[in-house]
């Protein structure tokens, strides 16, 4: 792990995970995982939905961390082709992603733990479409 990643990640990350999603442990991918490269640092847990689904979540940092995007992966939906989506698997949860105005992520300041609630807003956001073909809001 570099030492920039891995002091942010002590400074910042473990605290705000711990508190906002304990369920969730701190991993380095060792290559069996799709999303997580030998070396990957990544958050992995369960977030369950408003429909009482449960999802296994991994929040990834990227290597040039704190640049470059932190990225949400769900395992169940790996190769699933669905909306708010790209084709390896991570989510679409920022708004500067699909021409907003560049709100959303910003380097240095999101931390893992907002990424893990927008991806729990997005899979509620992917019960509402499965159940209605309708991705609720803009």
């Amino acid at each position: 792990m570099n030492q920039q990643l891995e002091q942010r990640i002590h400074s910042v990350e473990i605290d705000q995970m711990r508190k906002h999603f304990p369920q969730f442990s701190l991993h380095t991918g060792d290559g069996s995982l799709p999303f997580a490269p030998k070396g990957t640092v990544f958050w992995g847990g369960y977030l369950r939905t408003n429909n009482d689904q449960t999802y296994s979540v991994a929040v990834t940092y990227p290597v040039n961390f704190p640049d470059g995007s932190i990225r949400a992966y769900v395992q169940e939906l790996m190769g699933v082709n669905t909306l708010h989506k790209y084709n390896d698997g991570h989510l679409c949860l920022y708004s500067n992603d699909h021409g907003g105005g560049g709100e959303g992520y910003v380097n240095c300041e999101t931390t893992a733990a907002t990424v893990v609630s927008w991806t729990a807003a997005w899979l509620n956001a992917y019960e509402v479409y499965k159940a209605k073909g309708v991705w609720p809001g803009p």
